[in-house]
């Protein structure tokens, strides 16, 4: 059942806190935590704020995170928006409770991993202002390779038609009391959710899907780093040439 959501905030007197997601434990990148990894001239974490500071729709920044010493020295540089701390979680849902409850009276959180650190305020923006739809939104891209679907001992059952496919990625937008009930009955349901709009759909709200298209990469591993790397010099090499 999809639950029909009547938005009733004013576009112009919304508060809209962004949760920026920094808490993980970096197992996959042999430990190393992602946030202060050097991208170009700054951080993974650097990048992230400097998006969300520009944007036009975000009021104020919650990080979550295991230790906020490390990052409030990169913080303490953005100036024009608070940024506030809340502790991470076990688990990447109860992180993010953290960061919605720290958001005080926001009326939309803005959700987002802190390992997609090429994400621009314009994107930001625009699913940010599709969440006036239905009350959830979310950042995603089209799917380009040919998808199989197979059994548990890897043969195909079948081939899904690629262009009805997207990959789900961050920022995801709700409006604070809707995620706030879908966390409730996710809980309540033992529900098992990589991300939050798993939640959202399962108690029955519906989501209007954003596509951002191919630059929001996630960094999971140490290739991707190095691929991030390259992609931040040829960009700027590209920049130089262009002068």
């Amino acid at each position: 059942m999809i639950l029909s959501v009547e938005n009733n905030t004013d576009k112009n007197k919304r508060r809209v806190t962004a949760v920026i997601v920094a808490a993980g434990t970096g197992q996959r990148m042999g430990g190393v935590e992602k946030p202060l990894i050097k991208l170009g001239h700054g951080t993974v974490f650097s990048m992230v704020l400097d998006a969300f500071e520009k944007s036009e729709t975000v009021t104020d920044i919650v990080v979550v995170c295991r230790d906020s010493t490390r990052l409030a020295p990169i913080a303490i540089n953005y100036k024009k928006k608070n940024i506030s701390f809340a502790p991470g979680g076990k688990t990447r849902t109860e992180s993010v409770m953290n960061g919605v409850l720290y958001a005080g009276n926001a009326d939309i959180v803005c959700i987002h991993d802190c390992a997609r650190p090429f994400i621009t305020a314009e994107n930001i923006d625009d699913v940010v202002n599709a969440v006036y739809e239905t009350g959830a939104s979310c950042a995603c891209k089209a799917v380009t390779d040919t998808i199989k679907y197979t059994d548990e001992n890897g043969m195909v059952q079948y081939t899904p038609k690629r262009d009805r496919l997207i990959a789900v990625q961050t920022p995801q937008v709700f409006r604070k009391d809707i995620y706030l009930v879908a966390a409730a009955m996710g809980k309540k349901n033992k529900l098992t959710a990589t991300d939050d709009t798993t939640l959202a759909e399962a108690a029955g709200f519906k989501v209007k899907y954003v596509n951002i298209g191919d630059n929001n990469d996630k960094l999971t591993t140490a290739e991707d780093i190095k691929r991030a790397k390259a992609r931040i010099f040829l960009d700027e090499r590209t920049k130089e040439g262009s002068k």
